[in-house]
């Protein structure tokens, strides 16, 4: 596990690098929300301390952007702390996330990395969209569809035009879907996301981008969805 690298996209905006997934710190007048909690104990802790630098006297939340194991499994580490996402993400964690742990557990190669997780639904839902304000900075919660994962959404800070797209977006990686996903409703959400005139794209896995990585990502499924009904028919 890489050590975290936290990089700065505007004044009070961050993103958290060096995790097995890309995760988001934004900070201004004591309060603090990150966005992403990680894959484990070891990958939230750290992340977590530097919150706290910067948290001062203001609030400090966790968003998770979806309900995926390399998110969420470090959400204990926020457990005093609210924890938001689509009611979606709640729904699923309730429901599965035991059963997905154990799958994990029973890996040779992960078993340890998790050893020590509690799954921790987040405590705060929405359906369509919530807005915070972190100090001055504005962030919209938005969600999207079933795309990627059974619920995703996204953080978009409009004032530095930074888009935290959790696995919505992957960069110089094959994006990958687990079961409960959807690649027609993924190609509508990169859509909606390339018309919010993006500057900063944070992925959930990959370098940090412009809003070209959107529309190339969508344009890379259409283009697959095509090959693969031209397969069929032969």
């Amino acid at each position: 596990m890489s050590d975290l690298s936290i990089q700065e996209i505007a004044p009070g905006v961050n993103a958290a690098l060096g995790g097995i997934c890309n995760r988001g710190l934004i900070s201004q007048g004591g309060s603090v929300l990150v966005v992403d909690s990680g894959i484990a104990v070891a990958e939230a802790a750290p992340l977590r301390a530097v919150a706290q630098e910067r948290q001062k006297h203001g609030a400090l939340y966790l968003f998770n952007t979806h309900p995926h194991s390399d998110h969420v499994y470090g959400n204990q580490i926020f457990a005093d702390c609210p924890i938001i996402a689509h009611e979606g993400v709640r729904n699923f964690l309730v429901a599965h996330g035991e059963q997905a742990l154990a799958g994990w557990r029973q890996n040779p190669h992960t078993a340890a990395l998790v050893s020590d997780v509690v799954i921790t639904p987040p405590t705060l839902t929405f359906q369509d969209q919530m807005t915070l304000f972190i100090g001055d900075i504005e962030v919209q919660l938005l969600y999207l569809t079933r795309a990627h994962s059974p619920s995703d959404s996204v953080a978009w800070l409009s004032q530095s035009r930074t888009l935290f797209t959790g696995d919505l977006l992957f960069n110089a990686l094959v994006p990958v879907m687990p079961p409960g996903g959807s690649v027609a409703n993924w190609i509508q959400a990169l859509e909606q996301l390339e018309a919010l005139e993006v500057q900063h794209a944070i992925p959930g896995h990959g370098p940090i981008q412009t809003a070209s990585a959107l529309a190339d990502l969508r344009r890379w499924f259409l283009s697959l969805r095509t090959q693969v009904g031209e397969a069929q028919a032969l």
